[in-house]
């Protein structure tokens, strides 16, 4: 009997000792992929970095992984996406979000060179457990592409290769006003888009132009729900808020379309978004407490589905370009 105790006890040893050599603790055992910009500047490459850290604490694994990004891989052969000259001034981390600030340095990288630093970044840290999205800050400002800040990234904002001019696909829901001007009704869209511009400012911008432009909606019982001349001043998304500030324009509501369906087409499109669960109006930089009959539209709204009707065309699906219909 003592015998088989001895047996059972090494077969638990040596099973228990095998899944750890084959990477069954908790983040594989501390390996990671670091990703680094190719000597061509044309894509990413990865790397298998084991972390030395054994504390398990995300802060220094972070810490560890961005000092890799920054001292460049063993073989010697890629790009670092963090350049020596940049500093790392701080690290938050909220729920599942991480908050990187870098040193006015970090603006010396521009254009390509830029998305696909920022892309190594956000593919590599993303794989830290309980970090689900990054986002940048440059001397404590939210980083920009060009008036729009960049918001929430996660490894899925990025493409590896700069080839068919940074394009991806991705299957979206637009909300328009039906042609009573009561009710918003969702639309399924493949769009085609650049993945170095934000999606959610893509949405917006199709929202103002109305479903005219996208062939197969003109006469599918869809009208404009926001009123055209709107201009879309900035987007960001913090916190799973997305803030958006528009032109006064935005005020000059089209006739027979009720205010709150404009503001839930707006609303329920852009929380369609995986990281996105209330919309923040503003109006020309400042908050107004009414829009039209809406009362309260000061404060963040939440997706409301009772405004959209039975009549969401997800079957309807057309193929919306950046620059148009394809």
């Amino acid at each position: 009997m003592k015998k088989r105790l001895y047996i059972l006890f090494f077969l638990l040893m040596l099973v228990s000792l095998t899944a750890c050599d084959n990477g069954g603790s908790e983040e594989g055992q501390g390996i990671y992929q670091v990703y680094y910009v190719d000597s061509d500047s044309t894509g990413l490459v990865q790397e298998e970095y084991r972390v030395k850290d054994s504390s398990k604490d995300t802060v220094k694994i972070i810490q560890e992984l961005l000092n890799q990004l920054q001292t460049g891989s063993a073989k010697g052969i890629y790009r670092n996406p963090i350049d020596a000259e940049t500093e790392i001034s701080n690290l938050q981390i909220k729920e599942t979000q991480l908050s990187v600030h870098f040193s006015a340095a970090y603006n010396a990288k521009i254009g390509i060179d830029e998305i696909l630093a920022r892309a190594a970044i956000v593919k590599t840290l993303c794989q830290v457990d309980g970090v689900e999205y990054v986002e940048f800050y440059v001397e404590d400002q939210p980083l920009m592409l060009g008036s729009n800040a960049v918001g929430l990234m996660n490894e899925d904002s990025f493409i590896d290769s700069l080839e068919n001019n940074t394009t991806q696909k991705k299957q979206v829901t637009l909300y328009f006003a039906d042609e009573s001007g009561e009710m918003a009704t969702g639309v399924t869209a493949d769009i085609t888009y650049n993945s170095a511009e934000p999606l959610e400012k893509l949405l917006l911008e199709k929202l103002i132009a109305g479903p005219e432009p996208i062939g197969d909606l003109k006469n599918s019982g869809v009208i404009p729900s926001v009123p055209p001349d709107t201009k879309l001043n900035r987007v960001t998304i913090r916190d799973n808020i997305c803030y958006v500030d528009l032109s006064r324009e935005f005020n000059e509501l089209l006739k027979n379309v009720k205010s709150d369906v404009v503001v839930y087409s707006i609303v329920n499109t852009l929380c369609e978004l995986p990281n996105v669960n209330k919309v923040q109006f503003a109006i020309e930089g400042e908050q107004q407490e009414k829009y039209g009959e809406t009362e309260e539209f000061n404060t963040p709204f939440e997706r409301n589905l009772n405004i959209a009707g039975e009549g969401e065309q997800s079957g309807n699906i057309v193929e919306i370009n950046e620059g148009g219909t394809e």
